[in-house]
This record gives structure tokens, sequence and C-alpha cells, in this order.
């Protein structure tokens, strides 16, 4: 989610971007080249495609050919200096992924959070702070999905039959070959075959709910074109069956191209109209050993639901009725469209020219229920104290005239109207007696852009050098919170809305502080902010085999970025148009005497728009260069060594700074194949914010991990193979600057003096162990294979300064695949078999300290509880 800034509006502007006319030039450029393409087509010989080759079950893995990270020719994982994981189909079909993040727990170094669902979760990479999309940039098909990966990213692209292929590079040439990349690029490549058509549909279910297709056709059709198409479409009720439909929508995605003398060209199209729910942390007890709470479930249970997910909300950016419908339904609604092309041909025989490009226009919505503080989870009976909670003694004092000063504090269900006054019925409640508070969120994006790679490479018998420019041009907006509202709730999957009431002595309502459950309005500000921006990067990439076992290369990309929005301001607590009876002086009488309705969360938005914005601008070039090499010890073993320097987009901030150092260790011999990476990292004036003492404050943080990566596949005989893959890495945290966004109550000065405590911690959410480890059995001459595998995430601290353990935990999951016919395959997997309860998160929404003092249950987003997925898939 990203920031919510105060500041001061400049001027009214026109708030829609220019979308139309980005859009017909990049069209028409795109146009203009493949307009140019018949002339130089010609008959090309039919051929084998490299990629739709049935790989040989024997193969090394180190024998792959890649082309994430490297500009070279056939350059394999053994002979790179970089550090490459290469996944193919099997291996996705192995590993089952539910999300694209979760398809990224093959990269060793790579930590993922993939308990929100199918979309939107969070990893990082060596040591980086977790909670987060930075530092790894997600490609489909060498391009760049969107330039900041952020929370829309891992919406457009799905894991799908589609998918042939992951290629993620850590470190190195990811800060050269891409942008806001420099941790990682993770590639997720398409089935591509342009030899004789073939293709697969694939039909899933699950134990909650599944209903899915995928289909994928591909192949040559004569005079050397070839097309394709791919696509899922689905429906589920979630893990976290949220009391509606979970998940449903899908994408279609199709190509068309034509080999020529010397290179191809082709054109793609992908549509994308898909729903997922995004799970939010949710109550549990026991901080050493994390358990359920009575009323909910940590495995299966969710506090959305139809009473609290569905809601009216007030809103500023709706001028009448004020008032807009907050449908969690929808969850995030991924709307999207994306064209693009390829273009290669050889000039010579050294030099190739390479073209692609894409046009997305995306719109994202995400209707959403967050969780709040966990200073509002409390004892309903506390929650209801005017001496803890003084908007509750706010309450009783403005209706005290109204029950002769006897007012007492009671809590009324949305739903049903039912009191519950006595502390009797406020702890009997749900089994826990608890209250909390939550958000409503509408988050709204709409992101147009343009990305570009040309390139000239350059290729003898022992050099490959390649010129490059890489360019975007990104339009967002309108993007703001149109309908956030804070509210309270029970606590119990499915949780209810609950209004804080006045009571006379005669046990009548004669006033709220709540309206239908909402405290407060507008709560992260409403906003409708533009950008613009632009990113022109010239690279070079030079790859040199200085002989037979020796090869060197260097990189250098420098970026010119300009960056500008129009920030939409906003007041702090707005009168509510009609709230106030009309011609009433509040001023001079009050709110109490000039409310039309006697309840107190309507008369005001917490920080409505304004209708001011702002202009921001920030202008800047900045280098990133690598240099490395591997060497050949003999046919089994190679070294490798890199050392990197780059950075990372901030928007408007200053730039965040890294440097990895790294060397490998690569072999493969007697049935074994093995990577191993030690590397540094420095991450210098990284952004990151919380909230704290009802102020959002923002932090400047820096990171300093090394550690080992390893990758090990071994198979001693025929019929059984074991496969780990991991890291083990410390990770030191400083804080470099502080400084209030919004609110107030905040002594930022004793806040500094903390945080100059918390140098030298680790990291939020940075387990320094992380592995996998999966053994399998191939029977029936490898027609078959049954996998075991055991997942270790070791402890973490769910905030910078260290003052709550998110304990370590261990999934053990199972997955089969079976060859019915040679057509005919059946896939099963089960995750979390001993339906463990671990904890990827606390609360990021509590500030720097999670829980509430001296409590036993806190919030905190556990992984998804057991859970069952059966696919059969036939090829033709």
């Amino acid at each position: 989610m990203m920031n919510k800034r105060s500041k001061t509006g400049l001027y009214p502007i026109n708030p829609m971007p220019q979308r139309l006319r980005l859009k017909q030039v990049w069209m028409a450029c795109a146009l203009l080249t493949l307009s140019a393409l018949p002339a130089l087509a010609q008959q090309a010989p039919a051929a084998e495609d490299a990629s739709a080759e049935k790989k040989d079950a024997s193969s090394s893995q180190l024998d792959r050919v890649v082309v994430t990270g490297s500009t070279g020719l056939n350059r394999t994982v053994r002979n790179s200096s970089v550090a490459i994981t290469v996944a193919d189909r099997d291996d996705l079909d192995r590993k089952a992924p539910r999300s694209t993040a979760e398809a990224m727990e093959l990269i060793p170094g790579m930590y993922v959070e993939a308990s929100g669902g199918e979309m939107s979760n969070n990893y990082s990479v060596r040591g980086m702070s977790g909670g987060n999309q930075r530092w790894v940039q997600l490609q489909e098909d060498g391009l760049p999905v969107f330039y900041y990966p952020s929370w829309t990213a891992d919406g457009l692209v799905k894991q799908e039959i589609g998918i042939d292929r992951l290629e993620a590079v850590r470190g190195g040439t990811s800060a050269i070959l891409t942008t806001n990349g420099a941790g990682a690029t993770v590639n997720f490549l398409t089935y591509r075959n342009k030899a004789a058509p073939e293709g697969a549909v694939r039909l899933t279910t699950s134990d909650y709910g599944t209903k899915r297709i995928d289909l994928r056709y591909a192949g040559g059709f004569g005079d050397g074109w070839f097309a394709g198409a791919s696509g899922f479409y689905r429906r589920d009720d979630g893990i976290r069956n949220p009391e509606f439909t979970a998940n449903f929508g899908g994408t279609l995605r199709a190509h068309l191209g034509k080999k020529i003398e010397g290179g191809e060209w082709s054109i793609n199209a992908k549509l994308v109209d898909d729903h997922n729910t995004f799970y939010l942390p949710i109550p549990v007890q026991g901080k050493d050993k994390p358990r359920s709470l009575p009323g909910i479930n940590a495995n299966y249970g969710t506090m959305i639901g139809l009473d609290s997910g569905v809601q009216n909300v007030r809103t500023s950016l709706v001028p009448g009725t004020f008032s807009q419908l907050n449908d969690s339904r929808d969850g995030f609604h991924v709307k999207a469209s994306a064209i693009g092309y390829s273009f290669e041909k050889a000039l010579s025989k050294e030099l190739t020219l390479r073209s692609k490009g894409r046009y997305t226009d995306s719109d994202v919505t995400a209707s959403v229920v967050f969780s709040s503080s966990n200073n509002s989870l409390r004892p309903a009976v506390n929650r209801l104290d005017p001496s803890k909670f003084g908007y509750v003694g706010e309450m009783l004092d403005r209706f005290a005239a109204a029950c002769g000063g006897q007012c007492t504090p009671a809590l009324r269900v949305v739903s049903t109207g039912e009191i519950l006054s006595t502390p009797a019925q406020l702890n009997a409640l749900n089994g826990n007696g608890l209250l909390s508070d939550n958000v409503l969120q509408a988050d709204k994006q709409a992101q147009r852009e343009a990305v570009n790679d040309l390139s000239l490479s350059w290729n003898t018998a022992s050099n490959s050098l390649t010129a490059g420019l890489l360019a975007f041009d990104t339009r967002i907006g309108p993007n703001g919170s149109p309908a956030t509202a804070r509210f309270v709730t029970d606590v119990r999957t499915h949780a209810r809305r609950m209004d804080i009431v006045a009571l006379d002595p005669s046990g009548k309502v004669v006033g709220a502080h709540t309206e239908n459950g909402v405290r407060e309005y507008s709560t992260w500000g409403d906003g409708n902010s533009t950008m613009h921006n632009r990113s022109t990067s010239l690279y070079l990439n030079n790859e040199f085999k200085a002989s037979e076992r020796l090869r060197l290369d260097a990189g250098l990309r420098i970026e010119q970025y300009k960056y500008r929005e129009q920030r939409a301001g906003y007041n702090e607590y707005t009168a509510i148009p009609g709230a106030f009876k009309p011609g009433c002086d509040v001023d001079k009488l009050g709110d109490a005497a000039c409310d039309v309705d006697n309840i107190i969360s309507n008369n005001r938005w917490a920080y409505p728009t304004n209708g001011q914005y702002e202009s921001i601008r920030n202008d800047w070039r900045e280098p990133s260069w690598t240099l490395g090499g591997n060497y050949l010890l003999n046919d089994n073993m190679a070294v490798y060594g890199r050392f990197a320097k780059s950075y990372q987009a901030t928007g408007d901030l200053p730039v965040t700074k890294i440097q990895f150092a790294e060397a490998g260790l690569r072999y493969q011999g007697h049935g074994f194949t093995g990577t191993f990476t030690f590397y540094k990292a420095d991450f210098k004036g990284d952004p990151n914010s919380a909230e704290v003492d009802n102020a959002q404050v923002e932090m400047r943080q820096g990171v300093k991990s090394h550690g080992l990566e390893f990758e090990l596949n071994w198979r001693p005989v025929k019929w059984a193979q074991l496969n780990a893959v991991g890291v083990v890495q410390r990770s030191k945290f400083s804080v470099n600057d502080l400084r209030v966004l919004r609110g107030s109550g905040t002594d930022l000065e004793e806040l500094r003096k903390e945080a100059t405590s918390w140098n030298g911690n680790r990291p939020e959410r940075t387990p320094e162990l992380n592995y996998t480890i999966a053994p399998s059995v191939f029977f029936n001459d490898n027609k078959g294979e049954l996998t075991l595998g055991y997942r270790y995430t070791g402890m973490r601290f769910a905030d910078v300064s260290n003052s709550v353990k998110l304990p370590a935990y261990s999934t053990w999951d199972l997955s089969l695949r079976y060859e019915l016919t040679p057509k005919l395959t059946l896939n099963a997997s089960v995750q979390n078999l001993s339906n463990a309860i671990g904890l990827t998160e606390g609360n990021p929404r509590s500030g720097f300290v999670q829980a509430p003092g001296g409590s036993d249950y806190y919030y905190a987003r556990p992984i998804l509880g057991r859970n069952a997925q059966l696919s059969l898939t036939m090829n033709f």
C-alpha cells in the first residue's frame, strides 16, 4: 500500500491521465516497426524449437541454457557468472504453486510470504527486510511487468500451463539488464513452440471448491509461421472461505509470428480479468507457540465476511451523495490488457538486432479489509472503559443530558440490533470477549505503461558485446483510496460490525459513537493522485571467452529518470455535508447541539480531499555496474565471482543504494549437482513506514547482510533423488533518518533516540535460516513420481525494534505425478500436511511495537491450512 502523505495543495488540476495519446503513440511506433517486416521476411527451413524439445530426464541442471541475465550465446548455468536458478514446467508442476509468490520459493535467497492468497504477496531477497516487493523485478518473456513491481505485478502474471519456465537471477547482471531489480530478476517465459503444433488442456479441482480449466496450444503451420494461445479460468471458495466466491476470473494470451532469414518477429496480446481475495492478519494467541483463538481458526479462519466486507462508505470524492459501496466480494480486481512485439534479425554474421516492447493498460481495485492497530484488539469490557479510551468518554459526555448524567456504554450488533452491556455478556462474546478495529479500503490504481528494449549485439567466437536502450513511459492515476473507513467488529470468523452506543438507565440507546460500526471515514485519506514517470537506460554488457575454461564479463547501465506527480491534498477532520442542522453555528454551539442524528462518527471525515494538488518532481541520473567471471576447474566443477553496485528507484524519494559481492561454486558428477553461492550485500537508505502513536512515520533504513545460498540435486539411484534449496544468512539493520508524514502526538526526537537503540537489530521479517528439502521416488520407468517436501522458515522479528518474535515453523508438502497414458497425466498435491500454524508477519499496521502490553493475543498472518489440489492434464 502506498504511503499517504500530508502535503499542502497548491492548485486544482484535471486528474485524468493522457491515456489515449500515450497508447496511440506507442501503437504507431509498433506498427511502423512491424510494417517493415514483410520486406525482410523470407522462407526459413522448418526447425525444431529448442524450447519445445522434450528434456532428457538424465540431463544435468547445470547444462540448461539460460536467457535471463545474459546477452551471450548459449550461456549455460554451469558457465554463467551470475547466481541463476532455472525451473522448467516439470519443476513447476512438482511444486504446484497456488500463487506466483509460491513459485518463487524455488529460488534460494528469496524469502516469500505466500499467506495473502493468490496475489499481492510479499517477497524479499538476500537479507533485505521482508514485507514488500522491492528489489525484485518480475518479468514476462524478458520484459518487466511494470517498472515498479509493487502490489499489482503478480496479479498480471499468474501460474498457468501457459508458463513454460522460470529463470531467476540474483544480483549481478540483474541490475544491468532490467530496472528496479537490483536484488533479483524473476522471468516467467511463456510457451512458444514453433515445431509441429501441440497443446494441452488441464482440469483442476480442490478441497476448497476449485473449478478450473487451463488451455495451451502452439506450433508452426508452414512457411515459417507460428502461433499459439493459452489461458485459464477458475472459481474457488478460497482456503479461508470469506462467505462468498473468493477467487474468480482468468487470463487469455495469444501470439503470432514468423521466422525470417536470420531471425524472426512476433506479436502478442494478453487479457486479464481476475478477482482475488486478499487475506490479512487475524487475531491469534500464544507468542512462543501460536495457536487459534476461540471463535477463529488460525488455519482456515478469516474475519472477512459479508457483514464486514460489504459496506456503504462516506467519501469526499463522490459529490452529492458522498457515498460509495465498498464490496470485498470484488477483492483484488485486476482488469488489464497488453499488446507487445518481438523482433530479431541478424544484420551480418556478427551483428544481431533485437527489439521487444509492450504496452499495458491496467486497472486494479483492491477492495479489502485490513487489520488495524493491535492497540484496538482489546477485551470488550476494556474497549468500553472511558478511562482507557477517550472517545468512549466523549460519547458519554455528549449524551449526558439525555440520560440525566447516568449514561453507560454498550455494544449493539449492527446486523441484529442486539444490545450487549453487562460484563458477563461482553466477556462471553464469541468465547474470547474481544473487539477490534478494522479498516475497509477500496484502493484504486489505473496504470498505463509502455516499455521497449532495443539492443544490438556483436558476437565473435570469443566475445559478445551488447549495447541497448531500455525505455519506460508510465502513467499512474487516478490513484487513491476513495472509500476507506475504520470500523469496529467482534473477533471471529466472518466478523460482525459492532456499534459503540450510550444507554440511559432504562437501557434505551440515546446516542452512538459509531455509524453502522464505523468509527471514522477517509481514515487513510481519500486521495486522487496522478503520476507520470519516464525512464531511459543505456546499457552495455560484454561477455569475453578468454579461453575454453575462463569467461569474463562486465556490464554498465546509466538511467535517466523523471518523476512527476500531482499529489492530492487533504484537510484534517472536516465536517461532512448534512451532518449538522442547517444554520446551526457549530463553532459557537458545538457538535452536540448541532448534530442531526446523535451519531458522532458521521460528523467529520478524517482526511478528506481538498481539491488541491501539489506538484512533485524528482529527476536523477544513476549508474549501475558489475564485473564477473567464471572458471571451469575441470569438466565437473566451476567457480565464479561477481561484484555489483546499483540502486532502487523509490518514486519521489532519493534512490536506495545497494552493492553485492558474491562467489560461487558449481559441481556436477556421479548423480550429484550442486551450486553454492556466498554473498555480501549492503543496502542504504531504503524507505519504510509504520503507524506510531496515531502518526504515520517514515524511516530511511540500511541493511547489511551476508549468507550462503545453495541448490542441490542428488540422484544416487534411478528411482530416487533428493533436492535441497535454501539460504543461511545474517543481517543487521540501521536507522538513517525518521520523519512524521501525517498525524500528531508523536515526539519525533524521543522516537529518534529510541531508534538509535535499534541499530544492529535484525531487519523485520527476515529469517536467518530458510530451506526446503524434497526427496522424490520415481516409479514405473519414470512415468510417475512421489515427492515429499519439508520447508523450514527460521525465527524472525515482526518489527525493526525486535520486540516481537515470529517463531520458526516448518511445513510438509506432498505431490504426486503419474502418466495414466502417454497423453494423460494426473497431478495431485497437498500443502501443509501437518496443518502447522506458522506466522509470516505480525501486524504491519501496528507501528514498531506490535502487541498490547501483557496480552497473549495479537494480530498476525498465519500460513494457509492444509489444502489439497488435483488436476488432470491431457496433451494433444
